[in-house]
């Protein structure tokens, strides 16, 4: 009985010490890593919030390397999904809930069935050279048993945390992504329509920076004459001289009724035609690179083109400050 008593005592004191030390442990713990990488807050956002190239870098599929994972990137980010299953490191899925461009990312994540979510958050400063990388999880844990679970596992979470945002951070550098995306490349035809112009011409830099003035000069007039917009603006290139690097322009904005002559300002009209075309999404730096493969795809299927080109401005940086939405369809004329 004595001894009964002494094991009753002991477990009781063990209880006890289950129940009281959770107490006086936090229900809720952070751990954070930061990096130093030296590449755009944009670049390491467009990255991070498509869950783009994660397999490569990620600390905890070195347990298991071939675990199943799916990532499904969605448009403007918020929706992204990341989902892994394996043997070692379980199942879960992470997703997208909101962003900030090029600031902040947060994301719910799922441990195994569980119900309840844990937060995700990368923060992005921009630093000289680079940005500064924040990646912080924030977890809960039930009384009693779960607060001395997140006390266990606050180490070696933390060490996963940056041993993988380093990793993060060697793949990125020697792997900057390129902010913009092409759709695939067909044939379309346009619609008639009216259009107010203005003349351009030099480099596409120079041309890029008339455009800061001709399209409102061309939105004044067109107001001034009351007509009633018919489409988003465009650019229509009439020619390209390749040594130079010059092209001779035509910023439009097109309209239901003919316009009258104001100024440097003319009426044209646009009949309908057919050319190839793609929509360039992202920045206009690489415009030079949907262009090459544009004209790899004419070359490739036999196709005639006048060496005209259009570029319409579906969404621009007076929409967004997020260039992944900056949508630009460019067109090159069949020749008929």
């Amino acid at each position: 009985m004595k001894f009964l008593k002494v094991v009753l005592i002991i477990l009781l004191v063990i209880a006890g010490l289950v129940l009281i030390i959770p107490v006086f442990l936090p229900g809720e713990a952070t751990n954070t890593a930061q990096e130093e990488i030296a590449l755009s807050p944009g670049q390491v956002f467009h990255q991070t919030a498509r869950y783009a190239d994660r397999t490569a870098w990620d600390p905890w599929l070195r347990m298991e390397p071939d675990a199943d994972v799916t990532i499904s990137p969605q448009p403007g980010y918020v929706g992204s999904t990341y989902t892994w299953k394996g043997d070692k490191i379980g199942n879960g899925k992470m997703r997208v809930d909101s962003v900030h461009y090029p600031g902040y990312i947060a994301s719910s994540i799922w441990f195994g069935e569980s119900s309840e979510s844990s937060l995700v958050e990368w923060t992005l400063e921009e630093q000289e050279g680079g940005t500064r990388v924040t990646w912080q999880f924030t977890s809960e844990g039930s009384y009693p048993f779960g607060r001395f679970m997140l006390l266990m596992m606050k180490g070696p979470l933390e060490s996963s945390f940056t041993s993988g945002l380093a990793d993060y951070k060697a793949f990125l550098e020697a792997n900057p992504p390129k902010m913009y995306e092409l759709s695939v490349i067909g044939t379309e035809r346009s619609y008639d329509t009216y259009a107010m112009v203005v003349p351009a011409s030099g480099t596409m830099e120079e041309i890029a920076s008339q455009m800061q003035t001709g399209f409102p000069l061309l939105q004044e007039v067109i107001r001034q004459q009351g007509l009633e917009p018919n489409g988003p603006p465009f650019a229509h290139y009439l020619d390209y001289d390749e040594q130079s690097g010059i092209s001779n322009a035509l910023l439009a904005m097109p309209v239901k009724a003919p316009g009258t002559a104001a100024g440097e300002v003319r009426p044209r009209f646009y009949p309908a035609i057919e050319a190839v075309a793609a929509t360039h999404t992202g920045k206009y730096e690489y415009l030079s690179e949907s262009y090459e493969a544009l004209s790899e795809y004419v070359a490739s299927n036999d196709l005639e083109v006048t060496g005209e080109a259009f570029e319409v401005y579906l969404t621009s940086p007076m929409e967004s400050d997020n260039p992944m939405t900056w949508k630009t369809m460019i067109a090159f004329p069949l020749k008929q």
